[in-house]
């Protein structure tokens, strides 16, 4: 691997985390569209779906679908389980 394309790869992984990082503080949503957070980042779907597998072997989160289509942080899922405990203890 050369200099400029370590570079470039490392500087693309840290894009995508720090949008996911972003994504995961500001939004109310556990889980996100691959295709729209590669549209966000102007980058190729393929690519951002790359960096989410490594992401994944990582424990950031976790693809949800067999299509790879949504990704779910670690933090989304926190907030999905708190979210569905608080639903739970009010129903009874």
């Amino acid at each position: 691997m050369t200099r400029n394309y370590k570079r470039d790869y490392i500087a693309k992984h840290r894009k995508i985390k720090d949008k996911l990082i972003d994504l995961s503080k500001t939004s109310s949503h556990a889980c996100f569209n691959v295709a729209r957070l590669a549209s966000d980042l102007k980058m190729d779907i393929r690519t951002v779906r790359a960096h989410l597998k490594i992401m994944e072997l990582d424990a950031m989160g976790v693809f949800v679908d067999d299509e790879q289509k949504q990704f779910c942080t670690k933090e989304g899922i926190s907030l999905l389980a708190n979210t569905l405990r608080a639903h739970e203890k009010s129903n009874e």
